[in-house]
C-alpha cells in the first residue's frame, strides 16, 4: 500500500529528476554550441556567491521550512534587509574578481540575478512544502525550463535563458502562494530590521550547518575555478551539474521526512509514518551511481560533447559518492526536523574538516580530477562514520552524532541504556 509519505516523496523525487533532466539538456546544448564560457560562469559566480548569502544568513532557508511564524517572520526580514543587499554588493565583488580571469560582465551579471532568484524561491518553495502542495512545486520548479530550453536550442546565450526562466519561477510560486505572496502589501508592512537581525539569534544553530554545508559542497568549485581557465572550468562545470542534479534528485525524496517531522512537531498534522522516502532515496542513489558509472563515456562524449576520457572519470568518481551523501543527508535532515540541529551540525563540520586537506592536496595537484576524488573521499569518510556510530548506538561516538542513546534524532528506534535492559528483564526490579 503506499502511503502519503511515498506518493509525497515519489512526487518530489519524480520532481527534480525531471528538472535535472531539464538542466542537463539545457548544459547539452550550450555545450553544443561552444558555450562552455557562460557554463563556467555559471559555475564560479553561482559558488561564489551562494557563499556570501551563506555567511550573511546561512540556515535561513531551513530556518524558514521548520520553524514557528516567529522565526519565518524574522528569516523574511533578513532576506530583505540584509542578505538581499549582501549579495547585490558581492556581485560587484564577485564580478571585479572573475572579470580578471576572463569572464565576462554581461554573463556575470544575468547568472548573478539568476541565482539571487535561486535563493529567494528556497522561502517560495519552502511555503509550499510546508502545505504539502508538491504537485505546485512541480509545475513552479519544472515548468520555466521549458522556455528557457527552447531558447537555448534556437542559439540563444545560456545566461538569458536561465535569466528568463528565473522570472517565470518567481511569478509562478507567487501566483501558488496567493494569500501568502511575497509582493501582497500586508506581508510587506510585517518586515522590520530589527526582526531581521533577531533571525540571526534564531538562526544560530544552522548557521554553522550550513557553512559547513556550502564548505563542503562547494570549496572544491570554488578552489578549481580560482587555479583552471574558463575552458577547463566549462568542462569540469557541466559535469558538476549532472552531479547536482542528482543530488538534488535524493535530497528532495528525504525533504518530505523533514517536512513530516516538523508538521508533526509543529501540530501542523502529519505524513504517514514509516521509511519509504529515505529507502526510495537510498536505491535511487545506488541505481543512479550503477548507470552513471557505466554510460560515462556517452553522458559526456554524446550528451555534452566534451573530450570523453577526463570529464568521463570525473563523472564516475562523483557518482560513486551519491550513496554516501544520501546516507548523510538522511541523518542530518531528520535531525533537522526533530529540532536535533547541534548533531546535525556535528556531522556536517565532519564532512566539512575531512574535505578541506582532501581539497587543499588534490585540486592544485590533480585539477578536476582531484576535485572529484577529494569529494568522493570525504563523502565516504563521513558515511563510514556515521555507518560505525549507528551500528554501535552505544558510546560517546553515537551520542556525539546523535544524542542520548534513548533519542530518535536519527530517525531510529530509541535503543534503551544497558541499565534500563537489566532493570526490565530482572523480575521485581524498580517496583518502588
Amino acid at each position: 500500500m503506499i502511503t502519503s509519505s511515498t506518493r509525497h516523496s515519489l512526487v518530489a523525487s519524480s520532481t527534480n529528476l525531471l528538472n535535472g533532466l531539464l538542466n542537463a539538456a539545457l548544459l547539452a546544448l550550450s555545450a553544443r554550441h561552444g558555450q562552455t564560457d557562460e557554463i563556467a560562469a555559471y559555475v564560479a559566480v553561482t559558488a561564489a556567491l551562494s557563499l556570501v548569502a551563506i555567511v550573511v544568513a546561512g540556515g535561513s532557508p531551513l530556518l524558514y521550512i521548520s520553524g514557528d511564524a516567529e522565526q519565518r517572520l524574522a528569516v523574511r526580514s533578513q532576506w530583505v534587509f540584509v542578505t538581499l543587499p549582501c549579495m547585490v554588493l558581492g556581485t560587484v565583488a564577485i564580478g571585479s574578481l572573475y572579470s580578471r580571469s576572463g569572464y565576462e560582465w554581461p554573463t556575470m551579471l544575468s547568472i548573478a540575478v539568476v541565482t539571487i532568484g535561486n535563493h529567494h524561491a528556497n522561502f517560495q518553495l519552502g511555503d509550499l512544502a510546508r502545505e504539502l502542495r508538491f504537485v505546485s512545486t512541480a509545475v513552479v520548479v519544472c515548468g520555466c525550463k521549458v522556455p528557457a530550453l527552447v531558447m537555448v536550442a534556437v542559439g540563444g546565450h545560456l545566461s538569458t535563458a536561465l535569466l528568463t526562466a528565473g522570472l517565470i519561477q518567481f511569478l509562478a510560486a507567487e501566483a501558488f502562494l496567493g494569500g501568502r505572496s511575497w509582493l501582497r502589501p500586508r506581508f510587506l508592512a510585517e518586515l522590520s530590521p530589527r526582526g531581521a537581525f533577531s533571525a540571526f539569534r534564531m538562526n544560530r544553530h544552522l548557521y554553522t550547518y550550513s557553512i559547513a554545508e556550502y564548505w563542503g559542497g562547494r570549496l572544491t568549485t570554488v578552489l578549481l575555478s580560482l587555479l583552471v581557465t574558463p575552458q577547463v572550468m566549462g568542462a569540469f562545470g557541466a559535469v558538476f551539474s549532472v552531479y547536482q542534479a542528482q543530488t538534488s534528485v535524493l535530497t528532495a525524496a528525504l525533504r518530505v521526512s523533514l517536512v513530516g517531522r516538523v508538521r508533526r512537531r509543529q501540530g501542523l498534522g502529519n505524513v504517514s509514518e514509516g521509511r519509504q522516502g529515505e529507502r526510495i532515496a537510498l536505491l535511487g542513489a545506488m541505481l543512479i551511481a550503477v548507470v552513471s558509472a557505466i554510460a560515462a563515456p556517452w553522458i559526456v562524449g554524446d550528451l555534452l560533447r566534451l573530450p570523453p576520457h577526463g570529464p568521463a572519470l570525473w563523472l564516475i568518481l562523483l557518482a560513486v559518492a551519491l550513496p554516501f551523501m544520501t546516507v548523510v543527508r538522511a541523518v542530518t535532515l531528520n535531525q533537522i526536523g526533530d529540532a536535533s540541529y547541534r548533531q546535525a551540525t556535528r556531522i556536517m563540520v565532519l564532512n566539512a574538516a575531512l574535505i578541506t586537506p582532501l581539497a587543499l592536496a588534490a585540486v592544485p595537484l590533480a585539477g578536476p580530477t582531484g576535485a572529484a576524488t577529494a569529494t568522493l573521499a570525504a563523502e565516504v569518510v563521513t558515511g563510514a562514520v556515521l555507518g560505525l556510530a549507528l551500528l554501535r548506538r552505544q558510546g560517546r561516538l553515537s551520542a556525539w552524532f546523535f544524542g542520548p542513546a534513548g533519542g530518535s534524532a536519527a530517525g531510529l528506534p530509541a535503543v534503551p541504556a544497558p541499565q534500563q535492559m537489566a532493570s526490565t528483564s530482572a523480575p521485581g526490579g524498580n517496583r518502588d
